[in-house]
């Protein structure tokens, strides 16, 4: 087992390679988390032993797990396992369409971020179908049922088994929901 000295060493480095590697100073980090800038120094020298709630407000304003702050011991993680049938349940609903998706994992650093999710429309449900633009890149995994998928100007036509990756700058969505239900994994990349 480490010696606290050694954890608090680790800490330090850890907190000041991700503080330096989104060119953040000393002061920002401490106007982002509501530490002082002394406490944020002590901390990177590995002169105090900070508590959970001080480290869970240096994670919170670097956008981290707060296992990152960890990262050369032992005890790091970023690992999200999600059993079968289990994930953050949830139902997005805008003005005119429903859909229910199960996160199964989110990941964000300084390279950026990413998502997974298995994603199922009804429908009965689908209504007006969102279209989304944004950085980053997208791959869809069909699961079961039939739809067309619109990237660009081009039109695909999906079904259980079919793939599609693009760049996400290009318009995209579904169009239309051929069967009474699809099901679908969809991975999403965003830079930071």
């Amino acid at each position: 087992m480490a010696k606290k000295t050694d954890t608090e060493s680790e800490v330090g480095q850890t907190l000041q390679r991700l503080r330096l590697e989104r060119d953040l100073t000393l002061a920002d980090l401490a106007g982002r988390a509501q530490i002082s800038t002394a406490m944020i120094s002590r901390i990177e020298n590995g002169h105090v032993s900070p508590s959970l709630g001080t480290l869970q407000s240096l994670a919170d304003a670097l956008d981290v797990s707060l296992m990152a702050l960890f990262a050369h011991s032992d005890l790091a993680a970023d690992v999200h396992h999600v059993r079968a049938g289990d994930g953050l349940r949830a139902r997005r609903i805008t003005p005119g369409h429903a859909h229910d998706y199960l996160l199964l994992g989110r990941h964000g650093g300084p390279g950026g971020t990413f998502q997974s999710a298995r994603v199922s429309i009804s429908r009965e449900d689908s209504g007006v179908l969102p279209t989304y633009q944004h950085e980053g890149h997208v791959f869809i995994f069909m699961i079961e049922g039939r739809a067309t998928y619109r990237c660009g100007a081009e039109d695909f036509a999906m079904s259980a088994g079919d793939t599609l990756s693009f760049d996400a700058k290009l318009q995209h969505g579904f169009q239309e929901i051929l069967t009474d239900r699809i099901e679908f994994i969809t991975v999403s990349t965003r830079p930071q």
